[in-house]
């Protein structure tokens, strides 16, 4: 008996050495976070029930910044904690960051920023802080959003017909409005809206989900089933514009493209660049989910965070994509993981 605990225990030992080191041999060399910007305002207000904060539509609000900080935090943790990838300063050369031009993703970018470099890591002169509490400002990219198709995909030209050729023609889509036609009449009533299909009824829905959250009053007249149906229905739209990969390979062919030749990049040590942030909104991430194969079955929720690591362990690179943590089910991944081929398989589909 005795025997066999000193065995167990032994081969134990070895399991947690040999964990270990696999581990140390695998090493992060570039990583792309693409994050939806915080907490908002309403992108519009229920005509019936007025907004009555003093945050202006579509703004990100102070918990937005928050939660946007927070994830900063995390990623502090991540990459100048954990894999050592950004130094504990920061360095120009080693991070790019870029945001759609709309405000509330530009803040949010800031408000990341200022959590991955905190107060007390800038720069100083002679020993004294070069700006008060030490702040370090980082550069945030942006390009006028009617020209940005790489973060803002509402602007592809072509999406409206895609959108049609996949989604709205589609059986199910067709029901649902057919369904929701005579609470759609009702509705508009009661709010002072002017819906006639299920795509007119997200807009009520992110207003309605928004006013509850802030507690601000809706309109009298919607019931507690009411605001849920709403609510319900606008997360089955999202999804449903967001399942077929066709609108992912239309959308998001161009933002995988770039993510991969960092990649490549980053193999053949062509530059210092280690590290780069896109602020964006939930349609890049659906996007980008959609192109992957995994498409998302709501709305991505305020911060969230689509990864794209590159490790190498040994003489081979990997590839791991996790969606706020859990591993993303891409063609050729296992449990997140996959190749830089992997990837590129990916890009060359469009079937």
């Amino acid at each position: 008996m005795q025997f066999k605990f000193k065995s167990f225990l032994f081969a134990l030992l070895c399991s947690c050495a040999c964990s270990g080191a696999q581990a140390e041999s695998e090493k992060m060399i570039f990583a792309v976070d693409v994050i939806r910007h915080g907490d908002r305002a309403p992108i519009e207000a229920i005509p019936n029930a007025p907004w009555t904060e003093q945050l202006p539509l579509g703004h990100l609000s102070p918990t937005g910044m928050q939660q946007e900080f927070q994830l900063g935090e995390k990623f502090r943790d991540r990459y100048v904690k954990q894999f050592h990838l950004l130094p504990e300063n920061y360095s120009a050369e080693t991070m790019y960051v870029r945001s759609s031009d709309i405000d509330r993703t530009l803040i949010s970018a800031e408000s990341v920023l200022l959590g991955l470099y905190p107060p007390g890591t800038g720069p100083s002169i002679n020993g004294k802080p070069a700006l008060p509490v030490s702040y370090q400002p980082v550069p945030i990219h942006t390009k006028p959003r009617a020209e940005d198709s790489l973060l803002v995909v509402d602007y592809n030209p072509k999406l409206p017909s895609t959108l049609d050729q996949y989604v709205h023609d589609t059986p199910e889509w067709k029901e649902k409005n057919v369904q929701l036609q005579s609470k759609i009449r009702r509705w508009n009533e009661q709010t002072g809206m002017k819906m006639e299909t299920v795509r007119a009824v997200a807009g009520l829905g992110d207003a309605l989900y928004i006013y509850k959250l802030h507690n601000v009053p809706i309109s009298k007249g919607l019931t507690d089933l009411d605001v849920k149906e709403i609510t319900d229905e606008t997360e089955w739209a999202f999804a449903a514009s967001f399942k077929p990969h066709q609108v992912g390979d239309l959308v998001s062919h161009e933002l995988l493209k770039v993510i991969s030749d960092y990649f490549h990049s980053a193999v053949q040590s062509k530059s210092q660049l280690k590290y780069v942030l896109f602020s964006a909104h939930d349609t890049t991430i659906a996007g980008l989910m959609s192109i992957l194969r995994d498409p998302v079955d709501r709305r991505p929720p305020y911060s969230t965070d689509l990864n794209f690591a590159l490790f190498k362990d040994g003489t081979q690179y990997k590839v791991r994509i996790t969606f706020n943590g859990k591993p993303v089910a891409a063609p050729g991944f296992k449990n997140g993981e996959g190749s830089l081929e992997d990837l590129a398989a990916i890009l060359d589909t469009k079937s």
